[in-house]
C-alpha cells in the first residue's frame, strides 16, 4: 500500500524468446537489465493452468508522495510547504545578495570554478555553504556530507553559517520526521529486513539543503555514491509545468537504450530514489521561483553503507500470472 511506484526498464532475452541470453554485467549498480522467466509447474488449485513468475531484476525504486499538495489528499496541511518554502526563499536571496559576493571574493579557486559552470551554480554555491551551516549546527563534520572527488569548503572568514529560522523551526523538524518514516518505508520495499538499521527512523543522519529555481535555472546530471540510503526532493513551491525531475537510463545511451524518464513535480511533492541513479531538473521557463527541499538519509554512524549492502541496487520485482494449458495448445 502506499503511494509508492517503481520505474521498471526491461529487454527480452532472446530474440525468438525460447531463451534468456546472459551477458556478465560491468557494474551492478549501473545494469537495468530484466529477465522474463517462465517456470512452469501445475498448480494444485486448477490442474489445467500453468503457473510462472516474471522478475524485473534491477529496476530502480522511485516513489512519490503528496505531502502538502492543495490538490489531493495529502500527509500534511498545505500551510506547512508555504511555510518551509518561504524560509527557503529569503535565505536564498539573502545569500545572492551579500553571502555569495563574499565568498567569491575570499575564495579566489571557489571562484575561478564559479565562473566556469552552466546554469546550476548558484544553487551548487547555496549548497557548498549550507554544508557548513549544516557542520556547525549539528557539531559533525563537513566531510560527512562531502561527496566523492568534491572539494571540501573551506571556512572563510567573515562568513556567517548559522541559519536559525530553519533549524529551529518547528515545521522543518516536523519534515526531517516525515523524511524518516518515508525513508523507513522505502527502505524496506527496497528489501532491507524489518527491525534493521534500515528501517529504524531513529537510525538516520539526514542531510537536508535548499535549493530556489528562478526562472532559466537548472540542475546538471549528477548522481552520488557516499554511501548513503537513498535521495529524497521535497517541493513546497513548484507551481504546474515549471519543474521536470528526469532520471537517465544507467544502461547508457546506446539504443534500445538512452531513455530518460521525467517526472512533473507539483506544489506539495515529495520523492524518493536510489543516490546512484543520474538525474536532472529541467529549466524554469517562468518568471516564478520553485523550491526544493533536497536531502540525503544516511545511516546513523553516517557513511557506514557498503555498495554491496544497498538493496536499492539489487531489488528485484517478482509476479505470479497463470496460463491455461488449453489456450497454450491452440
Amino acid at each position: 500500500g502506499g503511494p509508492l511506484a517503481a520505474m521498471r526498464w526491461a529487454v527480452d532475452g532472446s530474440a525468438d524468446g525460447a531463451s534468456a541470453a546472459w551477458r556478465p554485467l560491468r557494474h551492478p549498480l549501473r545494469a537495468a537489465v530484466a529477465l522474463l522467466g517462465c517456470l512452469a509447474r501445475r498448480s494444485s488449485a486448477d490442474e489445467g493452468a500453468v503457473q510462472g513468475t516474471v522478475k524485473y531484476l534491477w529496476p530502480i525504486h522511485f516513489s512519490s508522495v503528496p505531502l502538502t499538495a492543495r490538490e489531493k489528499e495529502s500527509l500534511d496541511a498545505p500551510e506547512m510547504g508555504d511555510e518551509l518554502a518561504s524560509i527557503g526563499l529569503s535565505k536564498f536571496q539573502e545569500y545572492l545578495r551579500s553571502t555569495l559576493p563574499q565568498e567569491l571574493k575570499l575564495d579566489k579557486e571557489f571562484a575561478e570554478e564559479f565562473r566556469a559552470m552552466d546554469h546550476s551554480r548558484v544553487n551548487i554555491a547555496f549548497n557548498r555553504w549550507q554544508k557548513r551551516v549544516w557542520a556547525e549546527t549539528t557539531g559533525k563534520s563537513v566531510e560527512h556530507v562531502v561527496q566523492h572527488g568534491e572539494r571540501t569548503p573551506p571556512r572563510l572568514e567573515g562568513i556567517n553559517y548559522t541559519w536559525p529560522e530553519l533549524y529551529k523551526s518547528k515545521v522543518f523538524k516536523h519534515l526531517r520526521q516525515r523524511v524518516a518514516e518515508l525513508a523507513r518505508l522505502y527502505n524496506r520495499r527496497s528489501g532491507h529486513a524489518a527491525g534493521s538499521p534500515a528501517t529504524d527512523g531513529t537510525r538516520f543522519r539526514i542531510y537536508t539543503w535548499v535549493e530556489v529555481f528562478q526562472i532559466g535555472d537548472a540542475l546538471r546530471p549528477s548522481s552520488r555514491t557516499d554511501s548513503a540510503y537513498m535521495m529524497g526532493r521535497y517541493f513546497p513551491v513548484a507551481p504546474k509545468g515549471t519543474l521536470r525531475l528526469n532520471f537517465e537510463d544507467p544502461r547508457g545511451i546506446n539504443p534500445p537504450y538512452g531513455k530518460t524518464f521525467s517526472h512533473n513535480v507539483y506544489d506539495g511533492n515529495l520523492v524518493l530514489y536510489p543516490t546512484w541513479v543520474s538525474h536532472f531538473i529541467t529549466p524554469n521557463m517562468y518568471n516564478v521561483s520553485a523550491v526544493c527541499f533536497c536531502f540525503l538519509v544516511y545511516p546513523k554512524d553516517g557513511k557506514t553503507l557498503a555498495w554491496q549492502d544497498d538493496k536499492s541496487a539489487s531489488l528485484v520485482l517478482t509476479r505470479n500470472f497463470s496460463v491455461s494449458r488449453k489456450s497454450a495448445r491452440k
